[in-house]
């Protein structure tokens, strides 16, 4: 490797470091202040919390499973409940983008690219897969795309050389450990590797895939939960396909950023049929494991909400495109680049043109919520957007949506032909003696209780960025709290940011 091409890891870190920076301020400018593109977050936050104080969950003594990642929590356990905690995130999402971005600069040094070419990869290529904005989420997706390149790099040495590296074995046990659909990937690799004559190895490595998450689902299963995350259920079904991998499949497809993965695992799967890569008598090897892996997850698993889902797919993708360069003629290596230019356009507009609204839309809504729940402190509270509400606070939250309550997951998605019965919230609400709740109209619907007094909407004004709703209905759910609440929206009211309309409903 020459020093041009020991330049192109830090090239394609600095490249994905800027587009992070860029994100960040563009998204400051928008909110005023720093806040996280998603609730979610604040999910992962609030379990850590628990975790810190004895329970596996968001409230105290109550076991949940709102995490879909089994890891990630634990990366957030020290200084729970502080400003501290609060920046861990942002923290281990930039150094998981540095080392990604640096990794793939990597591959593409030892591709054998042709110096233009790979000077042109290092630079766009953070973009065209991307990395700044899916860092810039604070979720666990980074650290799992990363662990997926380490166990594609680890697949290609053994493919190479036959030898089993650390990559190889890390990254197909630590891929599944933060996010389950990892799962898919590290079997085929550990299939990979028994196929390739190291049996024992091949069954080992698959060992270490299956066993942390039978241990997992064992742990939940002590702790009174389902063997599967209440935060992974509860987003199957309704658009997303249910469990019906047919329509997972049109669902995903006609996702917000389906266009992007599918465009890519069509042109992964043209590639892989040219005459030179079949030649290879590796290449096609790799290629195919990474198709099937990604098929797999068009077929179970979810696409969308701001590009997360589906990124370590395009990580992936992309890696074994970049393997397959040299070996594809002038008329692919063209196709390819311009397959790049076109997805970091896209990516970069989609982010400038909506995502880098969201914390903005965040701060001004479910930051907002939270300071509602201060006013009423200790008193319980029912909502469907639980993180910025559940974290560093002392009241009880009962999330509608399901993430952290299999009860109130199984009320919504309804236990006969998946319609919930009238009044299901309402119900949940008085078993749990609950006195408000916070929720978006349409998300309850026929769940909201006849009784129910609604004091107040909250609405953004200019309403911008990808989520849920832009009004919030604040309810009393016990008509005799209804003046109690009335005088907490008073006091919440006072401080309000701009950007935000509190209406009074009713008398």
């Amino acid at each position: 490797m020459d020093a041009a091409a020991r330049k192109l890891p830090a090239i394609c870190a600095l490249s994905a470091a800027g587009g992070f920076l860029l994100w960040q301020v563009l998204a400051f400018v928008r909110a005023g202040v720093f806040e996280y593109p998603l609730d979610d977050v604040y999910i992962h936050l609030a379990m850590a919390e628990g975790i810190m104080g004895g329970t596996y969950g968001i409230n105290p003594g109550e076991p949940a499973s709102a995490a879909s990642s089994v890891l990630y929590p634990l990366l957030l356990l020290p200084f729970p409940g502080t400003a501290v905690q609060r920046m861990l995130p942002l923290v281990w999402n930039f150094a998981a983008l540095l080392a990604l971005a640096g990794l793939f600069g990597g591959l593409i040094a030892r591709s054998g690219v042709s110096r233009g070419w790979a000077l042109y990869l290092a630079l766009i290529a953070p973009f065209a897969l991307n990395m700044p904005g899916v860092a810039a989420l604070g979720m666990e997706h980074s650290l799992h795309a990363l662990a997926t390149l380490v166990l594609l790099i680890g697949l290609w040495r053994f493919l190479q050389t036959g030898e089993i590296g650390a990559a190889l074995v890390l990254g197909a046990v630590l891929g599944p450990m933060f996010r389950f659909e990892g799962m898919a990937f590290s079997l085929l690799a550990a299939a990979v590797v028994f196929l390739g004559g190291r049996r024992r190895a091949g069954i080992l490595i698959a060992l270490g895939v299956v066993i942390p998450q039978v241990l997992f689902a064992a742990f939940l299963v002590v702790q009174g939960l389902d063997p599967v995350p209440s935060s992974v259920l509860a987003k199957f079904g309704g658009r997303r396909g249910g469990f019906n991998p047919a329509t997972r499949f049109m669902a995903n497809a006609l996702e917000t950023g389906g266009a992007a993965i599918f465009s890519a695992f069509l042109l992964t799967g043209l590639v892989q049929v040219m005459p030179w890569v079949r030649a290879h008598d590796r290449l096609p090897a790799i290629m195919a494991t990474v198709w099937i892996a990604v098929a797999t997850h068009l077929f179970l698993g979810t696409v969308g909400w701001l590009g997360r889902y589906e990124h370590y797919l395009m990580v992936m993708l992309g890696a074994v495109l970049v393997l397959a360069m040299p070996h594809v003629g002038r008329a692919g290596r063209v196709v390819v680049m311009a397959a790049a230019l076109c997805a970091a356009v896209y990516y970069t507009y989609i982010a400038v043109a909506s995502y880098t609204w969201n914390p903005r839309a965040i701060h001004l809504q479910q930051a907002q919520m939270a300071r509602l729940v201060d006013e009423l402190p200790r008193e319980p509270v029912a909502v469907h957007d639980i993180g910025w509400v559940a974290w560093a606070r002392d009241a009880q939250v009962l999330d509608l949506w399901g993430l952290a309550s299999a009860e109130a997951r199984r009320a919504r998605m309804g236990a006969k032909d998946g319609q919930p019965e009238p009044e299901w919230a309402a119900r949940l609400i008085r078993a749990h003696g609950i006195r408000y709740a916070m929720i978006y109209d349409d998300w309850i619907d026929d769940g909201i209780g006849h009784d129910w007094i609604r004091v107040a909407e909250v609405e953004m004004t200019n309403p911008r960025g990808k989520i849920g709703g832009y009004r919030v209905s604040v309810y009393a759910t016990d008509p005799g709290f209804a003046p109690d609440l009335r005088a907490a929206i008073e006091r919440f009211r006072a401080g309000m940011p701009e950007g935000v309309l509190v209406r009074n409903v009713g008398g």
